[in-house]
């Protein structure tokens, strides 16, 4: 095709030559026409540059990174005679690469140059691609003659992003002191952390976490296409500290002949606490009771949103039962009791939710379709009642420390991915 090329070319100057004499005498006219029909015949005869070939990344591969270089083998044919002149027209072509998700969304995303036979070009994309998309590209070629040629459509997908598969917790709202379960599972990521305080994770496991005030868990998976994150919130309830039980405490008795023979303030388990020595008479009982602390100039305690009363205690050998109570705004009192069984001789927590408490029928107040306020909580109460019925009553002592309230809480909170 080449030897053909120059031999037209040859012919075609030998004509030229020959027509320069006619075209000083038959003048400008005839001259321009001769020289279009040359340019003409020399635009036919010229070759175009080859189809851009062999692509890189190849046909259908995947995995591609987001920001890949894209290669392939292109050029277009020589000719010498038009080279030693400096018009060969595949000396300089403009490639135009395409990109797109499909066919419609192709643009061309860079262009690069080349002329020298055949020869690998590359262009780099600078804008990222999105990760676990498939995409087509094209490469166009153009030489000077403007002559084009296309290469075929080729396909690649790049690596997606991490997959969080499940991140999740085995309760959404607990107590100070309590564990949470965190669990996971990542998938297509080159590692995983738990923040805060946890740091690099497996990709699947479970851990048990105390957390001391509300927190939201991220957990953060990567690899080279990007980072995927999935959060988990815990709240942490403090529980409402409602007296130290270091003092200020008084004496209530039932007036039939029970005592309270000391009251004071002892060695808690923390700080200190209130010490109670009685004597009952049989069936009587003492106790001690405090007004609540005021709250905005209310002269009363908001309890509502918490579900019930705790508090740590010890005591004597004696089986006398302990009772809570607490006075609202109406003057209703209700309480709860524990039996002489659940006191100790060493700390031990008690609680009880509002739902067991019951209206005390205390003189003066009544429990007819009485209803606790929890909202305006006016004074609280232990009592010791006499539960050993023997004829000259019973005697002992119990220490009472850090009366509190508390919040129940039940269920699962799962985490988004």
């Amino acid at each position: 095709m080449t030897d053909l090329f120059e031999a037209l070319f040859e012919a075609l100057m030998s004509v030229a030559e020959r027509v320069d004499g006619f075209l000083q005498k038959s003048g400008a006219k005839v001259g321009l026409l001769a020289l279009l029909a040359a340019m003409l015949l020399i635009y036919a005869l010229a070759p175009g540059p080859y189809e851009p070939e062999t692509p890189c990344p190849m046909d259908n591969t995947s995995s591609i990174g987001l920001a890949p270089p894209l290669w392939w083998v292109g050029g277009g044919p020589r000719t010498p005679v038009m080279s030693s002149m400096g018009l060969d027209p595949n000396s300089r072509i403009r490639y135009d690469v395409l990109l797109g998700a499909n066919d419609e969304d192709m643009q061309v995303v860079g262009t690069t140059r080349g002329g020298r036979g055949r020869e690998n070009l590359h262009l780099n994309i600078t804008t990222p691609l999105a990760p676990g998309t498939v995409y087509i590209w094209q490469v166009r070629a153009e030489n000077s003659l403007k002559k084009r040629s296309e290469s075929e459509i080729w396909t690649f997908s790049t690596r997606a992003l991490p997959e969080i598969e499940y991140f999740q917790a085995n309760r959404s709202v607990m107590d100070l002191g309590e564990s949470v379960t965190l669990s996971w599972s990542v998938a297509n990521a080159k590692d995983a952390e738990i923040e805060p305080g946890m740091g690099e994770v497996p990709l699947r496991g479970e851990l048990s976490l105390a957390p001391h005030d509300n927190v939201t868990y991220t957990l953060t998976a990567r690899n080279f296409a990007g980072v995927e994150k999935a959060t988990v919130d815990v709240a942490v309830f403090q529980p409402q500290l409602i007296d130290s039980m270091a003092g200020g405490w008084s004496t209530y008795e039932d007036g039939k002949g029970s005592h309270v023979q000391d009251i004071r303030a002892v060695a808690g388990v923390e700080d200190n606490a209130t010490r109670i020595s009685y004597d009952l008479i049989s069936g009587g009982w003492i106790g001690i009771t405090k007004t609540a602390s005021r709250r905005g100039g209310s002269g009363s305690l908001n309890l509502a949103g918490t579900d019930g009363l705790s508090f740590v205690c010890r005591g004597s050998e004696s089986v006398n039962a302990l009772e809570i109570w607490l006075r609202d705004v109406n003057g209703t009192i209700f309480g709860c009791s524990w039996d002489g069984s659940a006191i100790s001789q060493d700390w031990a927590g008690q609680e009880a939710g509002f739902e067991e408490f019951d209206c005390i029928e205390v003189e003066g107040t009544g429990c007819k379709d009485a209803a606790i306020n929890l909202a305006n909580v006016t004074a609280f109460y232990f009592i010791v009642a006499d539960h050993e019925n023997q004829d000259l009553g019973s005697s002992g002592w119990i220490v009472i420390d850090d009366l509190e309230a508390f919040h129940q809480n039940e269920g699962l909170a799962e985490g988004s991915g």
